[in-house]
């Protein structure tokens, strides 16, 4: 009975090892008489068994380590990159330059959007720029002589909007791409603008510059080839905030109307050769009279939550996968509560309603909220779990602020004896929780708002060494 037991274990062994191996003369070689095997211990026949296993996965491990993984063929790679998510691609591109190339410049377009870094205020007299990268949890220095001299005004994409104040009111600008260092100078204007948006990344030539201006209900339109600004004088309050969104500017007008400019008619009337500062007559507007959400009301010019008077709000208008959102923040009117924010909500527009519908879950997106800086990221692709949450900066709760007109107020809460050594200058606000939590930051808390904006993803690969790099 042991010898039928043992023999099939050895012929079952063997069949898996013939099936594995394809080596039929192995069986031929050493086990055409069964009767010849010796007779072990079931035990110690499997112990042989077992060493030889322990022995050939040591001897593979020790040629996985020494395995020379540039080797690896460049479509592998790709296929492996493709599944994997934005972080992980990005502790991938540390094995070996070869890697890093392929990371950094064969990758899917989506893979290419980047990371949502931080740019420092209060940098205008230094030649290295302080940024953060948010989801590594890492602080860059970026050498920018470019821009010395300049505020950073807001962003678009990884192009960053650099403002140089002539005087208090003559404004020097120009478009800077910090990674590629491009640079796009935009005809001088005067110093009656609150913000600045872009139609599309300026690398395409074929963008829109728009202006907002904060005493008036007016903007200005520069378009590539331009030598001067294009003005648009329209009827109302000044504009709060903008974006652009599915091939049109949506502007947030008094109340919670929508003005609508389509880009075609902008280029149009531009061609047509309107005077320069003149008065644009061809551009096509259109205003949508949208309901306002039941918790609003308005109460001597500022909008205010119903039944609560404790709030002041600031309102972003942000593109989300297509969709145009409407962020509200909540500031406490307290004195002692300077640029305290409560909460934030979410509207979604109802083109079809003209209405403001609350926004719940923001599914797989993630917002980063800012002046003239807003953007929104998937959570999902960036390999992040902040699905469903807002990133803000410490915004002024007026919009018509710019941090060159702002010097004067560096140290004012300190000089009024307000408390705010615990405040950061971002933080980060969850949807369904009534209180955002912040970061601890050691900013100071007299510094300007800060800009988001992104570091595409072939910079981060190449900047970062690879492991056993010097």
């Amino acid at each position: 009975m042991r010898s039928l037991l043992l023999e099939a274990i050895i012929k079952k062994v063997v069949a898996k090892r013939m099936k594995r191996r394809n080596k039929k003369r192995y069986l031929r070689k050493y086990y055409e008489d069964w009767s010849s095997i010796p007779s072990l211990p079931l035990k110690a026949f499997r112990g042989r068994l077992g060493a030889k296993c322990r022995k050939k996965i040591h001897r593979r491990k020790k040629e996985l380590e020494i395995a020379d993984w540039t080797t690896l063929p460049q479509g592998i790679l790709e296929t492996v990159a493709e599944k994997l998510t934005l972080i992980d691609c990005l502790s991938i591109s540390k094995v070996c330059m070869s890697w890093n190339t392929v990371l950094g410049e064969q990758l899917p377009s989506w893979k290419r959007h980047g990371f949502p870094w931080l740019l420092v205020s209060g940098q205008q007299n230094k030649e290295i720029r302080t940024c953060i990268s948010i989801l590594e949890n890492r602080v860059w220095e970026l050498e920018l002589s470019e821009a010395h001299g300049n505020y950073c005004w807001g962003s678009f994409h990884d192009w960053l909007i650099m403002v140089k104040n002539i005087d208090n009111f003559h404004l020097e600008v120009n478009l800077l791409n910090p990674f590629s260092r491009s640079q796009i100078s935009l005809p001088s204007l005067w110093n009656f603008y609150h913000k600045m948006v872009l139609s599309g990344p300026p690398s395409e030539n074929n963008f829109i510059c728009m202006l907002l201006h904060s005493q008036c209900c007016e903007l200005a339109f520069w378009v590539p080839g331009e030598n001067s600004w294009h003005k648009l004088k329209l009827t109302g309050e000044p504009f709060e905030d903008a974006v652009f969104c599915n091939g049109s500017f949506y502007l947030l007008a008094d109340g919670f109307n929508i003005w609508q400019i389509d880009v075609k008619s902008i280029y149009s009337s531009i061609g047509k050769g309107d005077d320069d500062f003149g008065t644009l007559s061809q551009i096509q507007t259109q205003i949508h009279e949208v309901k306002w959400p039941e918790i609003f009301q308005l109460q001597e010019g500022i909008i205010l939550q119903r039944n609560h008077h404790d709030y002041k709000i600031l309102r972003y208008l942000v593109e989300s996968c297509g969709e145009l959102l409407l962020v509200c923040r909540y500031f406490s009117t307290k004195q002692a509560a300077v640029l305290d924010t409560q909460k934030l909500e979410i509207y979604s527009l109802d083109f079809c309603q003209l209405s403001w519908k609350k926004v719940e879950d923001l599914g797989d997106q993630m917002i980063f909220l800012g002046k003239c800086c807003s953007s929104s990221f998937s959570a999902k692709e960036l390999g992040v779990g902040n699905r469903n949450s807002i990133y803000f900066c410490n915004d002024p709760t007026v919009p018509w602020w710019n941090e060159w007109d702002s010097n004067h107020l560096k140290g004012i809460l300190t000089r009024f004896g307000f408390n705010r050594t615990n405040v950061s200058n971002w933080g980060i606000f969850r949807l369904g929780n009534e209180e955002g939590e912040r970061f601890r930051f050691h900013g100071d808390i007299d510094s300007w708002t800060y800009t988001w904006f992104t570091a595409p993803s072939w910079w981060c690969y190449r900047n970062i060494p690879p492991i056993g790099s010097s």
